[in-house]
């Protein structure tokens, strides 16, 4: 009988490298602070424009995207290059790994609870409202 070969790969999970996620965080806000700021530049040369139409020229969306995602990369970029930051970013992703996400099951559990704590809340609301209301009207007619 031929003996079967033993694999070379690893079986189990693969190693968790907080430092990759913490350059998908970056680059995330990279995107995020970068069209925030190009809102901000286009909304704020907006405002020039309406104060001062005679000194400022009107507002041109390509040039305001521009220069607020230059703003906004510039900015993320250098928080990333510190050190200190990305230690953070780091150290987050690191503890949101060891997270012990719930099961379907106790997922479903708890929505029904909620669910059934809600519609009795509700319940208890409309009752108090409606007693409310006819005392109210009660009283208004005397």
């Amino acid at each position: 009988m031929a003996r079967a070969r033993k694999r070379n790969k690893p079986v189990g999970p693969k190693e968790f490298d907080p430092s990759r996620w913490a350059h998908v965080v970056f680059a995330a806000f990279a995107g995020i602070s970068a069209w925030v700021f190009g809102n901000l530049v286009e909304n704020v040369w907006g405002w020039g424009w309406a104060q001062w139409p005679a000194t400022i020229p009107r507002p041109n969306e390509f040039w305001a995207q521009g220069i607020g995602a230059i703003i906004g990369i510039s900015l993320i970029v250098y928080l990333w290059s510190r050190e200190q930051h990305f230690k953070f970013i780091s150290d987050v992703a690191t503890e949101v790994s060891q997270i012990v996400w719930p099961t379907r099951a106790e997922t479903r559990a708890a929505t029904v609870v909620v669910v059934i704590i809600t519609l009795i809340c509700s319940g208890i609301l409309w009752l108090m409202d409606t007693f409310w209301s006819q005392a109210t009207s009660w009283l208004y007619e005397l």
